[in-house]
């Protein structure tokens, strides 16, 4: 317990930090919001209820009941559904005898969705499933209702699996074979509805906002779960949650009549408006004097002085030109989160700054050097929308936001071609950038990971080119302890012991990259050197946008070497066949609303495996959590470790603004694999044109206008 203290401390100090209030935990009806189990879902203890955690919410979780430990998240997801995760950690049994990893610890998944939502008279009904295509060590479905009566919210299920009072190795003598393989299986979860079956159920007092009473009529037969506890006293858990500040929670029970149980959850929305709240940024005002200068400038001149100003505001690569009565503006987003509140920036600048002759305005977002969104309007329609006169649909009808190529052509395709000014940017940008990378559940120990720098170093020797460098220096380095090897004599990535065991500075990137716009407004890159770590070679890739961004179609290619684990500069010498990876991709916005995409990668993996990766994700207020599984003909592999598995695996973006006091752009990745094997792998480039977000595209921004007002 005590190597976990410093987590516990963290989940109270963030709750602490987004919370002052107990009315402000409360829900949108005024009530006590949906409590944790003991473990990360919602629920009373060892029982779940029909409750969920509302649309874009997530829980950190700690819970103890001996012989078991609770490490895990859940996250709600459009009102309706919940999806959680954990490692559960058993006291009773050892993972790997002989080894220091310690306690055995299982890892599992589960998700619950709402049938109907709660009515006057009807409960919540819901259905869900816990562990039921892993190891099978804890599974279980059920449907459960829960119904809110004043103070009381009341639940009653039907569970099967253990919560249908089976023993774990009754339910894996089920599968085919009767052993428990690394593939998942769906053996359990689409078994007869008829199997055993038992009814669960309890109530919770919320005796106020802060204070929770919870008791259960738990369906668990407890000595034939894994690990072995003791034979329950009594089918019952009680207890209560108290919670301290709106986004933490303290539990505090008393198991099946004889055993103590804690819990520590922090419940908080995921908004780019974090930790601290952000300070309002004051409205563009410019001088009199710049004013003064604007009226008096030829267009030269005027282009010049409004790309300045552009840059000052922190805008990176800034151009304008002037025709007659029209302004060009083309500035990357460098500022924002929101694409929107870009072009509502540059639009306020503009319209301060210049001299009544200049009457419409063409904003342009460029995204690598080259102009991914555009917007037309008359300076006076831009200046009703944003001062709320016009609204949304309105502005639309007098406005054009495009991708570019349509209002480039219309601006400087004439005989007097205006002079586009660029105003110098840094030719280089530096960043100094914090790596942790963990190793979880090998036999060494649970928990591994190195800690190191990584400096980076861009350097820009003409448009659209990128040269990219870098090192990496480690600080921490427990990797070297790892017991695990390459299982190929062609690893494709088995093999990454060997070049992250050594505490030593490698050149991690020395990579040149182009990017270009190509007819019919396809976007390519190319790209020569060292990738990665463990590869360089070249790779390429082309992309096109469809319908505003709502779709996507691409091919991509690399034909890179295996690099020299002991010298950063050398090709390996023993591994001197060439990897070749070839893809199409494709791209949809599957409900844009809800932020939810798709993408699929169709074609020849890194280990020469064919096969597909589907990838689903939810991009909503500037984070994305998805998700990944690739299925590939294995046959191509020697090991049997490689063979008949599946690679998939999780991740979260977190964006920066939640640990600043303001709006910053840039975002923060962490995914977590279920299994390292060299199926279904690629290698990692400079940079990619897809797999995509939908924050960049035109569909986002025409959906998200009333930024600009900000």
């Amino acid at each position: 317990m005590q190597r976990f203290w410093p987590l516990v401390c963290l989940v109270v100090f963030t709750g602490s930090l987004v919370g002052t209030s107990a009315a402000a935990g409360l829900d949108e009806e005024g009530r006590v919001p949906s409590l944790a189990s003991l473990s990360a879902a919602t629920g009373l203890w060892d029982m779940p209820s029909a409750r969920i955690l509302p649309d874009w919410n997530v829980r950190i979780k700690y819970g103890r009941a001996e012989p078991y430990r609770y490490y895990g998240v859940a996250l709600g997801l459009f009102n309706r559904l919940e999806v959680h995760g954990q490692f559960t950690e058993v006291s009773t049994l050892l993972g790997f005898p002989g080894y220091e990893y310690g306690y055995y610890k299982d890892r599992s998944a589960g998700v619950r969705l709402v049938l109907w939502r709660e009515r006057e008279w009807l409960p919540q009904l819901a259905v869900g499933a816990y562990d039921p295509i892993g190891t099978l060590l804890f599974p279980s479905r059920y449907l459960v209702a829960s119904k809110r009566w004043r103070n009381l919210d009341l639940t009653l299920g039907l569970g099967q699996g253990i919560l249908g009072g089976q023993g774990y190795k009754e339910i894996q003598a089920e599968r085919p074979g009767g052993k428990a393989p690394e593939t998942f299986d769906t053996t359990f979860l689409f078994s007869s509805p008829l199997r055993p079956t038992r009814v669960f159920g309890g109530v919770e007092y919320h005796a106020s906002p802060r204070l929770t009473f919870s008791l259960e009529y738990s369906s668990l037969e407890y000595e034939r779960l894994f690990g072995a506890p003791d034979k329950a006293a009594v089918p019952i858990n009680l207890g209560f949650k108290y919670r301290p500040w709106p986004h933490i929670t303290l539990q505090g029970g008393w198991m099946r009549g004889q055993e103590i149980a804690l819990g520590l959850a922090a419940d908080m929305p995921l908004s780019p408006e974090g930790l601290l709240v952000w300070r309002k940024e004051k409205p563009y005002r410019s001088e009199e004097r710049t004013r003064w200068r604007a009226e008096e400038a030829d267009d030269r001149g005027l282009a010049r002085l409004v790309g300045e100003k552009i840059q000052e505001d922190g805008f990176a690569g800034v151009a304008v030109a002037v025709r007659d009565d029209a302004l060009w503006i083309e500035a990357g987003n460098s500022r924002y989160l929101s694409d929107a509140k870009a072009l509502g920036r540059l639009a306020a600048i503009a319209d301060e700054i210049c001299p009544s002759r200049i009457t419409t305005l063409y904003v342009n977002l460029t995204r690598r050097g080259q102009v991914s969104q555009s917007l037309k309007a008359r300076r006076e329609t831009l200046r009703a929308f944003r001062q709320s006169r016009l609204d949304k649909k309105g502005f639309l009808a007098f406005a054009e936001l495009t991708d570019g190529t349509l209002h480039y052509q219309e601006f400087f395709d004439r005989p007097s071609r205006p002079e586009r000014i660029v105003v110098k940017d840094p030719w280089y940008a530096f960043s100094l950038n914090p790596r942790l990378r963990t190793f979880l559940n090998n036999r060494r120990g649970f928990f591994k990971f190195k800690a190191l720098l990584a400096p980076r170093l861009k350097i820009y020797p003409w448009s659209g080119a990128t040269l990219h460098a870098g090192v990496e220096i480690p600080l921490y380095n427990e990797w070297d302890t790892v017991d695990y090897g390459a299982y190929e004599p062609k690893p494709a990535r088995t093999d990454l012991l060997d070049f992250e065991r050594h505490s030593i500075t490698r050149l991690a990137i020395l990579a040149l990259e182009q990017y270009l716009s190509l007819p019919g407004r396809v976007q390519a890159r190319v790209a020569a050197g060292y990738f990665e770590n463990a590869y360089a070679g070249i790779g390429g890739e082309l992309f096109r946008f469809l319908q505003d961004g709502r779709f996507g179609i691409g091919v991509e290619g690399a034909v890179v070497r295996k690099r020299d684990p002991e010298d950063s500069f050398r090709l390996h010498p023993q591994i001197t066949a060439p990897y070749y990876t070839a893809f199409v991709n494709l791209y949809a916005q599957i409900w844009p609303a809800l932020g939810l995409e798709g993408g699929l990668k169709i074609g020849r993996f890194l280990g020469g495996d064919l096969g597909a990766r589907l990838e689903l994700r939810r991009s909503y207020r500037y984070f994305t959590i998805g998700g990944w599984y690739t299925a590939t003909d294995t046959d191509v592999f020697v090991s049997a470790k490689n063979r008949g598995v599946a690679e998939k695996g999780v991740y979260i973006r977190i964006p920066f603004s939640i640990f600043t006091d303001r709006d910053v752009r840039g975002h923060l990745r962490y995914e977590f694999t279920s299994f390292t094997r060299d199926q279904g792998t690629v290698v990692s480039q400079p940079s990619r044109l897809y797999p995509l977000d939908n924050f960049s595209t035109l569909d986002h921004t025409r959906r998200h206008l009333e930024d600009m007002r900000q």
